[in-house]
């Protein structure tokens, strides 16, 4: 089995309701007829209040949405493409490997209890990474798995963890990315204040901001705010 994310880049006055509405019942039901299971839906929707902790810049073409589907084989994926291109200015899709560092209750909190299709509670954030350019690939993925991904589980009072690597893009003209990562938290009053994002401690925002730089090309980074919908 292979995982494909897709990203969803539209212009700042989408309606972003129907857009969710949209992604649940017509795009999900395509993707299972082209062979896709385990879908998951990330989106920017009307039932987010904030933008992130490093959100697209204001005004722009942004990431509002995100569709990840696993397939048998990559390039089995049939007519995939062509369901979420009509969704956005610009669809980029993915091949990642995907490691889920920890799972709801596992380290924190309570396991899931909510049925496939409703929305995941508290906030879900989703961050495009690039590697530091001053570092090479192995030392940057060390770096981001032994070190980044257990620190911040550390500092921050995260519920779950999907890391995915990105393996190549899948479609034409995609942007360069080597990382797609998905965080849940207990509430959008948390992600949006640094603080307690950090569970109330200053030294933990100074921890966790030096293993970002050292790990990540900063001024690429972007953390957008998002609701989840697990489809199974």
């Amino acid at each position: 089995m292979e995982k494909l994310v897709y990203l969803i880049r539209t212009r700042p006055d989408v309606d972003r309701a129907a857009l969710r509405d949209r992604l649940v019942d017509e795009v999900v039901p395509g993707l299972r007829l082209a062979g896709g299971t385990g879908v998951t839906v990330h989106v920017a929707d009307d039932r987010v209040g904030i933008a992130g902790p490093m959100p697209e810049p204001a005004g722009s073409v942004g990431v509002t949405a995100a569709v990840g589907v696993w397939f048998a084989a990559h390039d089995l994926r049939g007519d995939a493409d062509e369901l979420l291109r009509p969704l956005g200015v610009r669809v980029d899709g993915y091949l990642v490997t995907e490691s889920v560092w920890s799972e709801f209750g596992q380290r924190r909190g309570d396991r899931r209890d909510w049925p496939d299709g409703e929305r995941s509670p508290g906030l879900v954030t989703l961050a495009l990474v690039h590697r530091n350019p001053a570092l090479d690939d192995r030392t940057f993925r060390e770096l981001w798995y032994l070190h980044q991904s257990p620190m911040s589980e550390s500092v921050q009072p995260r519920l779950r963890y999907v890391r995915q690597r990105v393996v190549h893009p899948v479609t034409p003209g995609a942007e360069p990315l080597d990382g797609i990562v998905v965080e849940s938290w207990p509430s959008e009053e948390i992600v949006d204040d640094v603080i307690a994002f950090h569970l109330g401690d200053a030294g933990n925002l100074a921890v966790m901001l030096d293993s970002v730089q050292a790990a990540f090309d900063l001024p690429r980074l972007r953390s957008i705010a998002m609701s989840e919908y697990l489809l199974g």
